[in-house]
């Protein structure tokens, strides 16, 4: 599902913030996140720990760099094997998702935060 970001936002000292903003403009995620959905991504939280399955992530789009991609870690698919430092990134509506279904599994360095908060 296609992100716009916002960027990160600055706090009172302007200091850099550990959270971003994001909007969905697509349908991939339906019905958990629709068009319009505004979002807030720690991108220090999974510093702390790795990504698990079922955690909600923003990562950059493994085809198109200039875009960003809102899916949910998932579990590696029937008979492969994890990859350390590799995830399957899923979105929850299949039929409107670009994800590793086409892609395959991306490397940690494209997930830049764990959704914390819609608004």
């Amino acid at each position: 599902m296609p992100l716009r970001a916002f960027g990160p936002l600055i706090d009172a000292l302007g200091v850099l913030s550990p959270v971003s903003r994001y909007i969905v403009e697509g349908t991939s995620m339906e019905p958990a996140y629709g068009p319009g959905d505004r979002l807030l991504v720690n991108r220090l939280a999974l510093r702390v720990r790795a990504p698990r399955a079922g955690d909600v992530v923003v990562l950059r789009d493994p085809e198109d760099g200039r875009r960003f991609l809102l899916k949910r870690i998932a579990h590696a698919p029937d008979g492969a094997a994890p990859v350390p430092g590799q995830f399957h990134v899923l979105g929850d509506n299949a039929e409107a998702s670009t994800d590793s279904r086409r892609f395959g599994p991306v490397g940690r360095e494209l997930i830049i935060g764990k959704l914390w908060f819609r608004y």
